[in-house]
């Protein structure tokens, strides 16, 4: 009897266990940018693949640590080094795609958001519209206009979400999540402005020792020297030396040319930042104009002063530009961050890139 009721009690807190379980699992995920980070470095397929090239090439370069092999072992550290590079870099990589795709599913939660304000303002429009064509202060073109526009931003909500379900699941897929996972970003700052507060002679100055192409000048300038201290004994023919001598002033001119290069694509990037940040801002105003505007049209429309299809074209107008704003603020931030990176800036959130 007692084995039995101990089954039985045993049964129920499994079925609870699972019951909270099930409640757990279907709570939403918070994730900060880090957190995401740390996912995907578990659980991204791709990045797994490289994960088990990179074991791959360690066990190989174990190996042959005990074979000991000269010819064996040489090859084996040149794989590794090449391993250790490529790993390095898709580390880095995800990390930087992670944060995109973070920023990108912000964006198109505001899309979203965006668009709901501009459904909800045709939706009243279209309301108050109704209610003076009743009373017949409107005519039936200027009704179907109202609702012609209530369902274009009804249609363009519509769509938003769909964005944004396609977003997520790219998102949940990249950090190696279920896609129908639902998961709330918390880092809410990427979704503001950030100036750049950096000058140029900077961005170029930390971007110099990081560029591949000028480190790979670099390392072919030092082969070169190396040539030459070489060709410099005395049962070198002359000609060698004169080659080496040669291949080092090229190597010296390439590694400026390199330099000169990484130069003016910084350049080109800061100054297109510049732009975007006052493209940005000039855009926050007219937006914060247009809804000035609004507010006082609609006064009007009320009073009877100006026309039903005013009205619309403005809310319309307005609607255009917050969603603009919105995009435009993604590309201007995916910039900053890039050229972030170039910097070696790889901070993970929010103003700490530039600290």
């Amino acid at each position: 009897m007692r084995k039995s009721v101990s089954l039985v009690l045993i049964a129920a807190l499994l079925a609870w266990w699972s019951m909270s379980l099930g409640a757990a699992a279907a709570e939403p995920l918070e994730l900060t940018v880090e957190a995401a980070t740390e996912l995907a470095l578990q659980y991204n397929l791709s990045y797994r693949v490289a994960t088990l090239d990179w074991q791959s090439a360690r066990a190989n370069l174990e190996r042959a640590q005990i074979v000991g092999d000269a010819d064996m072992l040489r090859d084996a550290q040149k794989k590794w080094a090449q391993a250790e590079k490529t790993y390095a870099e898709k580390t880095q990589e995800l990390k930087d795609s992670v944060r995109t795709s973070y920023q990108e599913l912000l964006q198109s939660e505001a899309s979203v958001e965006n668009a709901r304000l501009a459904k909800e303002r045709a939706a009243n429009q279209l309301a108050m519209d109704e209610n003076k064509f009743k009373a017949g202060l409107l005519s039936s073109l200027d009704l179907e206009r109202s609702q012609n526009s209530l369902f274009d931003a009804e249609h363009r909500y519509e769509r938003a979400l769909i964005d944004l379900a396609t977003k997520r699941m790219r998102f949940n897929e990249l950090v190696g999540l279920p896609l129908d996972t639902e998961v709330v970003l918390t880092e809410r700052l990427l979704l503001s402005f950030v100036p750049f507060e950096w000058d140029l002679e900077t961005c170029y100055e930390l971007a110099l020792p990081l560029d591949s192409g000028v480190a790979s000048a670099r390392e072919a300038l030092a082969k070169a020297q190396e040539a030459v201290a070489a060709a410099q004994s005395p049962f070198t023919p002359k000609v060698e030396l004169e080659e080496a001598l040669v291949n080092e002033e090229k190597a010296r001119i390439q590694l400026e040319q390199a330099e000169q290069a990484l130069y003016f694509r910084i350049r080109s990037e800061y100054y297109s930042l510049l732009d975007q940040a006052h493209n940005l801002e000039m855009a926050q105003r007219n937006i914060e104009l247009e809804r000035k505007a609004l507010q006082a049209e609609r006064s009007k429309y009320e009073a009877g002063v100006i026309s039903n299809a005013e009205i619309v074209a403005k809310q319309e107008r307005l609607a255009q530009l917050e969603q603009e704003y919105s995009a435009n603020l993604l590309q201007y931030s995916l910039a900053r961050v890039k050229l972030l990176q170039a910097m070696g800036k790889h901070a993970e959130s929010g103003e700490q890139n530039e600290n």
